[in-house]
């Protein structure tokens, strides 16, 4: 590789770990969780992998993010340890990501802490790097888990 391709290399290394970052940084702050919110980090048809369910697509993606963070008062994300190999246009990345989810009302039960293992492509698109498919894993969790969607409590 000449200097100049492996300074390209890095930019395009530091983008998509940015691109990580600003999805686990806008999960903490007030934010509409809906499809425009998930086209400026995924792409049109995002693969998102969760253990709850597969979501396609940036409006099912946007509207499973709004009914998961209301359930929470705050919460904290912070990724770390971004790894990236990219290929063109395309990338593969993987990262680890420590999430803590405080629950609403005056005497909330225990914080959720999770902490996952990120594996994911992402795509060089006009608009710059999106998430094509994320797909985080669950290490280990302590706490008090949210009641089920849909649930009684």
């Amino acid at each position: 590789m000449t200097d100049l391709q492996d300074l390209l290399a890095l930019l395009d290394r530091d983008r998509v770990g940015a691109l990580v970052d600003r999805y686990v940084t806008t999960l903490d702050e007030p934010a509409t969780f809906d499809a425009d919110w998930a086209r400026g980090i995924f792409t049109e048809d995002v693969r998102f992998e969760h253990e709850l369910a597969t979501l396609h697509g940036v409006d099912e993606v946007g509207a499973a993010h709004a009914v998961v963070m209301a359930r929470w008062d705050h919460t904290v994300h912070l990724s770390t340890n971004h790894v990236v190999e990219v290929d063109g246009d395309r990338a593969r990345l993987s990262a680890r990501l420590l999430a803590i989810h405080v629950h609403p009302g005056d005497d909330p039960p225990e914080p959720l802490v999770a902490a996952n293992v990120i594996d994911g492509d992402a795509v060089r698109t006009a608009d710059g790097w999106r998430i094509g498919r994320f797909a985080p894993r669950t290490m280990w969790r302590q706490g008090t888990p949210a009641a089920p969607i849909g649930g009684n409590g």
